[in-house]
């Protein structure tokens, strides 16, 4: 019923961004399921700064999207909530989310949408379902459908007023509801590619994901080709993160996943960071050989490569 969203060019939906053609992606090497034997997890959300405040600051509301299929409609949703969100997610990634969203104050919520409306129009509609952080170890959901002017209007008050890439807006995007906002004063909140968790749910990384695509050395990657421009504000918004997350879990290491799309490449690259919000720089970096095919035993020794990098930031603290 549900599927999740994914990158293409906002144009033209049947068209893909590259990838390397034998290697996968992070996203595979860092699934939750490849995790899961290391007694890690994962996370992927989009979040919000409040660039009104000084400093710029969190609001504590995180948003998982999920596309609704064209067959289905909201009130399908309604009335099996808990069950197609089990069936999605699994309870235990729940579980997961809830304690991850209680132990840093976060509101869980999940953004559900028919992506084949007619997003022109201010009345289309949008389903949001909280999932309740109480203490005990029910899962517990609320719902609420809103249009897409009152979403517009949550999305600025998140983000401190509005917020907004330009007349042009996305080349690429997630779906038709996020190429359609980049057009205006309300843009849909950036993401964190990963965050690693350990058993306890706790944050042990950030991580970013940078497709390289051009054919220089994988080893010529590196922040300062981004940072400060032109992806200062990028980069600093996962820096917030990373800060606001360290208040209760501190010293949370930042990396930078450099992947190429060349199939000629070998070599990926992982770039450890430094620094404070406005500030950041390199720590230090070396190059890994990338899966040579898409088995377990190739993606283990990238994960165990980023354990490696996690505990030499933290001897070093």
């Amino acid at each position: 019923m549900l599927t999740k969203p994914f990158l293409s060019k906002c144009g033209d939906r049947s068209s893909m961004p590259k990838s390397h053609p034998t290697s996968g992606s992070p996203e595979d090497w860092f699934s939750y399921e490849m995790l899961e034997p290391h007694s890690l997890s994962c996370i992927t959300f989009d979040f919000f700064v409040n660039w009104s405040l000084t400093p710029n600051s969190i609001t504590p509301a995180i948003w998982i999207k999920r596309i609704l299929l064209p067959e289905f409609n909201y009130q399908h949703v309604i009335e099996n909530l808990e069950n197609i969100l089990v069936e999605e997610f699994g309870s235990q990634q729940l579980k997961m989310l809830k304690s991850f969203g209680t132990n840093n104050d976060f509101k869980i919520q999940f953004i559900i949408f028919k992506d084949d409306l007619n997003w022109s129009n201010s009345a289309s509609e949008i389903m949001i379902v909280d999932l309740l952080c109480s203490e005990n170890d029910n899962l517990t959901f609320n719902h609420s459908v809103v249009t897409l002017d009152n979403f517009k209007a949550t999305i600025r008050n998140n983000s401190g007023g509005a917020i907004q890439i330009g007349s042009k807006g996305l080349i690429y995007g997630t779906s038709n509801l996020e190429c359609h906002l980049s057009g205006t004063n309300s843009l849909y909140p950036g993401d964190v590619d990963l965050i690693i968790l350990n058993s306890e749910s706790k944050p042990i990384c950030v991580l970013e994901f940078k497709k390289h695509t051009l054919n220089t050395s994988i080893s010529l990657q590196q922040i300062s080709n981004y940072y400060p421009n032109p992806d200062g504000r990028k980069y600093n918004r996962l820096a917030i993160l990373k800060d606001y997350l360290s208040e209760n879990t501190p010293n949370i290491p930042m990396f930078i996943v450099y992947y190429p799309t060349n199939a000629s490449f070998t070599e990926g690259k992982l770039e450890l960071l430094k620094g404070e919000v406005g500030n950041l720089s390199t720590k230090a970096a070396s190059n890994f050989l990338l899966p040579t095919d898409n088995s377990n035993s190739e993606y283990n020794k990238i994960i165990e490569k980023l354990i490696k990098a996690i505990a030499y930031h933290n001897s070093k603290e």
